[in-house]
């Protein structure tokens, strides 16, 4: 139970510090300043040390002094050496506190665009809720001096704004917010459904059921492609202070397909943003981290001897039931051969994948019954043709959501070739566990 605050001792820093030190003398926790410091860089052949430990420990000292280490608030200082983004999470990971807070360096969007600021990647990465510290002076005048803060909640109906508002109450009990809530309608499926009044009643609705009984004022509205700006305009016209939203930290081809609506948030918003992931829990200890649930996986098969084998591992790991999805990935005509130009070559190939496509779909439909007839197991089956079969698994496994991806190997060759082209293209573009099933002894 305590309050993480990284500070890098900048202005932007200490005035994050400031908040969560007033947060921590509010709701009777320890406060943990962190520094987080690269270990040195290299000119030339020359080693040049970025820190000293003494020195930065007399001004995580003195930080604490200058908060009021003495004012009934217990004040731990911690360093660390590091990329800052990644220490950082690593601490909250360790010992997971009920809240981090972190100043924003208020950097340029196109700064931003290049290399992201710290902030926005610990948000993003965070395991506990990352409040973003832009407006300083509101947050200290509702902690310390009983001003109203206007809050404004993103809601849809995905399990990450459960746990924003989990966390919303949790910030109710402290008093002084004026809340509201937005609710953007772009098309997907998680949003709110209806007109918009029956949209309002129902999100009042399950705002009452999880903060409690509270004034709540609700804004609707519709905007395809781009409900961060739509977002932004409500914060806007109603003077919000302070912007609560969730996150399903997506990463890599994942965000590129669903652009993350909370990271957008964080990024452009000129307000303090509270970003709350899906498994964020208010004062979750280490102990209570959740491991990963395999629940669907996708096995991809080039028809090897051992391909049974991969299909029987992928079995041996959904002990309480799941889905398996078989893809075999059969080679489409080279792109760019002009079939008027090279008719004859084009035809065989075209009938070489045709051919490999039936044979593929037959060996689907022809699986063993001790398969088939697996209690709460059920297998699905594909046959893709496309030109490059790394990329089309890694697309498969995400279109299906699979949390694995299983492979047959050959194993490793004489030569020391490792696995084959396939499976070395989708390791380095997969974003997900990839599970390699060499043949087994004979």
């Amino acid at each position: 139970m305590s309050i993480l605050c990284p500070t890098d001792f900048s202005p932007a820093a200490a005035a994050a510090s400031d908040v969560a030190f007033a947060l921590a003398k509010r709701l009777g926790v320890p406060l943990r300043l962190l520094y987080c410091s690269s270990d040195w860089i290299t000119a030339g052949e020359v080693v040049i040390p970025l820190s000293d430990e003494e020195v930065i420990r007399r001004q995580l000292d003195a930080e604490a002094t200058r908060l009021g280490r003495d004012a009934g608030v217990e004040i731990r200082i911690e360093s660390r050496s590091g990329v800052p983004y990644q220490e950082i999470v690593a601490s909250a990971l360790f010992d997971r506190p009920n809240l981090l807070v972190i100043g924003s360096t208020g950097r340029g969007r196109a700064e931003r665009w290049l290399i992201g600021s710290v902030a926005e990647r610990v948000a993003e990465r965070a395991p506990v809720p990352t409040l973003v510290v832009r407006e300083p002076a509101v947050l200290l005048s509702w902690l310390r001096a009983g001003a109203r803060l206007r809050l404004l909640c993103a809601v849809d109906r995905t399990a990450s704004t459960g746990a924003a508002l989990t966390e919303l109450a949790a910030l109710k009990a402290l008093g002084g917010l004026e809340i509201e809530a937005a609710s953007i309608g772009t098309g997907r499926q998680a949003d709110y459904s209806g007109d918009p009044e029956t949209r309002q009643r129902d999100i009042w609705e399950r705002l009452q059921e999880t903060i409690g009984e509270a004034p709540v004022q609700v804004h609707v509205r519709d905007r395809a492609g781009d409900a961060v700006a739509a977002f932004l305009e409500i914060a806007k016209e109603r003077k919000a202070e302070l912007l609560v939203v969730g996150s399903h930290q997506r990463h890599g081809w994942e965000r590129l397909k669903a652009p993350s609506f909370s990271r957008g948030v964080v990024t452009h918003a000129h307000e303090n943003v509270l970003c709350v992931t899906a498994s964020a829990g208010s004062g979750a200890g280490a102990t209570d981290m959740e491991l990963p649930k395999v629940e669907r996986i996708l096995v991809a098969t080039k028809f090897e001897e051992n391909w049974p084998d991969a299909l029987r591992t992928a079995v041996g790991l959904l002990p309480d039931g799941g889905r398996i999805h078989l893809v075999h990935v059969c080679a489409e005509p080279k792109r760019g051969i002009n079939p008027l130009v090279a008719s004859a070559v084009y035809f065989d190939h075209c009938l070489e994948t045709v051919r490999e496509r039936e044979e593929a779909e037959s060996k689907f439909q022809e699986l063993p019954e001790v398969f088939t007839t697996i209690p709460g197991v059920r297998i699905t089956s594909e046959v893709i043709v496309h030109d490059d079969v790394a990329t089309t698994v890694c697309e498969a496994a995400d279109r299906i959501g699979a949390e694995l991806i299983c492979l047959e190997s050959k194993g490793v060759s004489k030569t020391g070739a490792l696995l084959g082209s396939t499976v070395i293209g989708v390791l380095s573009k997969a974003h997900k566990p990839v599970m390699i099933v060499p043949p087994l002894l004979p």
